[in-house]
């Protein structure tokens, strides 16, 4: 079996439909894994409907995580190599054109490294997560302090995505840690009899600048998930999609053991905010608001009602004591009820059950 060791991790090609892994490791898995979220139409709709969004390597928010100067050959690959993947869209002069020119010192196989970049991207596509439930950093970064944060059980979370696979044309090939290195070193591909290894590794590698998001990385597959060409940079090239939805990784909706909400969530741009006493805040939906980030708020606080009154936690900040007495702010999570008044206003009880956060 072919396979690449970088940085203590190894990588490995395997059949379609192996139980074995892709990316050895000696990381424990955690017992849960986090998400955040910002506050999104399209993030809001994720979670009332139960699926993840599979990212596209051009989607994610390093320009350096995936990105296909990663790959490289460091000798001239066979013409075989081509016809593999030209000879149905292309004549066999056409091909052969191609690779004569492809493969000269100045090209150096770019046209057909980007091919199958581009072929193998739309098969594939990655789900983030972080196994640090609280994290300065994430919450601000990612949340923005006003969008909201999952909490799964990671053996519930494998279990549940690979239960309602479509077995034709869907695979979860696992979740891994991220491969975090001081330098991120590209890979070559001619060492390979094919790209599974190459793709593993770029999908997996990032900066050590990064490792502060302690990322595992959800790598799922499926036909024709989409090239969103458009959201590259310096490029004119029209988007590939059958379906945004091609893009979707289903899960059931009572494996989410939490949610947690920012800090400032409940904004008075967005609700009338009226205390009726120590511990109820009654939340109105303001009237003739042209945002639409409010309508986003009421649709999510639908869903945790039906579906999670009894998971709902409220971020908060706290004063506590170090060692020498004085006092520090630190964040934390406090269980929350929330009772459903009428369409555009809810009850959020606050239950003092707080959770001091640390990193």
């Amino acid at each position: 079996m072919e396979k690449y060791s970088y940085n203590q991790f190894e990588y490995l090609n395997r059949e379609a439909n192996s139980k074995k892994p892709i990316i050895k490791h000696n990381l424990d898995e955690p017992d849960y894994v986090y998400k955040y979220y910002s506050l999104t139409s399209y993030n809001v709709d994720s979670v009332v409907n139960s699926y993840f969004y599979a990212s596209h390597p051009i989607e994610l928010n390093d320009v350096l995580d995936s990105n296909p100067f990663l790959l490289y050959s460091s000798k001239k690959l066979s013409l075989e190599h081509y016809e593999n993947i030209f000879s149905e869209v292309l004549t066999d002069n056409e091909v052969f054109e191609l690779y004569e020119k492809d493969i000269n010192d100045e090209n150096r196989c770019n046209a057909y490294i980007s091919t199958l970049y581009e072929i193998s991207s739309n098969l594939f596509g990655v789900v983030s997560f972080s196994k640090s439930g609280n994290n300065s950093l994430m919450w601000p970064h990612y949340t923005q302090e006003n969008g909201f944060q999952l909490k799964f059980k990671t053996s519930s979370l494998k279990s549940s995505l690979s239960s309602l696979l479509n077995e034709n044309n869907e695979e979860i090939l696992g979740i891994y840690p991220v491969n975090y290195s001081d330098k991120i070193e590209p890979i070559d591909i001619s060492m390979f009899n094919s790209f599974h290894i190459p793709f593993y590794y770029l999908t997996n590698i990032k900066s050590i600048k990064w490792q502060y998001e302690n990322e595992w990385r959800l790598i799922a597959s499926k036909s024709n998930m989409g090239v969103p060409h458009s959201k590259a940079g310096l490029s004119n090239r029209p988007d590939y999609f059958v379906g945004k939805e091609n893009r979707f990784i289903f899960y059931g909706k009572e494996i989410i053991e939490h949610i947690c909400l920012g800090f400032t969530f409940f904004k008075g741009k967005d609700f009338d905010l009226l205390w009726l006493n120590s511990k109820e805040l009654q939340i109105k939906l303001k009237k003739k608001n042209r945002d639409k980030t409010p309508i986003v708020k009421l649709s999510l606080l639908n869903f945790i009602f039906f579906n999670l009154k009894d998971k709902l936690y409220l971020s908060g900040i706290k004063y506590e004591l170090d060692e020498n007495e004085k006092p520090y702010l630190t964040r934390t999570k406090e269980k929350v009820e929330i009772y459903k008044k009428n369409s555009k206003t809810f009850i959020i009880t606050r239950t003092n059950k707080i959770i001091i956060l640390k990193d």
